[in-house]
């Protein structure tokens, strides 16, 4: 029983960990290590736990024919404890027709999310701002480059967070009482919130190092010969209707989120 205990309690810690993993992007192991997310996936083992013992001591069988291995029956009764308990814990519970917040055992979830945000921000703020990662960089002239190589990182992304920075550049942009060195840090906060520290600090070395004034093509001031067009009937070609720039904020007709282009802003 203890085996099974034990591949129980791996199954719900490894659901717990999946969903601070994705909640905490730039800082999954800081989010891992920290007493709130190691207090969210010992509830989440510790629920799988409790099922199986339920499960196990109410001789459930789920349907399977008496003549069946009792390995196998164990088996069963771990993975449907270890997903069972995961789904139970997110279980929410409403008055119908009430724009109310739910309650259930996902309360209990929330609150422990609660203090894991609050000692991961704090983390977070402290370490973006002991060093910085932009020095040599303008948010006039570089914001939009950065914020391209920043997302172009990822291979998904969201179009609210696409919106939420088009929204924030054009009011960055549009405020006078702030420096451009605060603009600046600003925009290297949030998007050091979606891509992390080591990727700004990449993309931001790489803006560094790149030439500000590339060298045009030289244009030949020796122009070709005139054609001979007296064969040729004199007509106009009709305008070519403009071309729209089509906007990475759209989204696409494939029900596919494209990306967004920050120099629209």
């Amino acid at each position: 029983m203890t085996i099974e205990m034990l591949l129980a309690a791996v199954i719900g810690g490894a659901i717990g960990l999946a969903e601070l993993v994705a909640r905490y992007r730039d800082k999954p192991v800081g989010a891992l290590l920290s007493p709130g997310g190691l207090l969210f996936v010992f509830v989440n083992a510790s629920a799988s736990v409790v099922a199986l013992i339920a499960v196990t001591a109410a001789g459930w069988t789920f349907g399977l024919p008496p003549a069946t291995p009792p390995a196998s029956l164990m088996v069963v009764r771990v993975i449907a404890a270890g997903i069972g308990s995961a789904a139970i814990l997110r279980m929410s519970f409403a008055p119908a027709h009430s724009k109310a917040a739910g309650t259930g055992p996902i309360t209990l979830l929330n609150g422990i999310l609660r203090l894991a945000d609050g000692e991961l921000e704090r983390k977070r703020a402290l370490s973006r701002l002991s060093h910085n990662d932009l020095s040599g960089l303008s948010f006039e002239r570089d914001h939009a480059a950065l914020a391209e190589l920043c997302c172009h990182l990822m291979r998904e992304f969201d179009l609210s967070e696409a919106q939420r920075l088009g929204g924030l550049a054009a009011e960055l942009s549009h405020r006078d009482d702030l420096t451009d060195a605060d603009k600046l840090d600003c925009w290297g906060l949030e998007l050091t919130r979606l891509v992390g520290e080591r990727a700004l600090r990449q993309a931001a070395r790489r803006l560094r190092d790149r030439p500000r004034d590339e060298p045009r093509p030289a244009v030949s001031e020796e122009r070709a010969p005139a054609p001979d067009t007296d064969h040729l009937v004199d007509t106009v070609p009709p305008p070519r209707p403009p071309v729209a720039k089509t906007s990475r904020l759209a989204a696409s007709t494939s029900a596919r989120t494209e990306r967004k282009s920050f120099s629209d802003v």
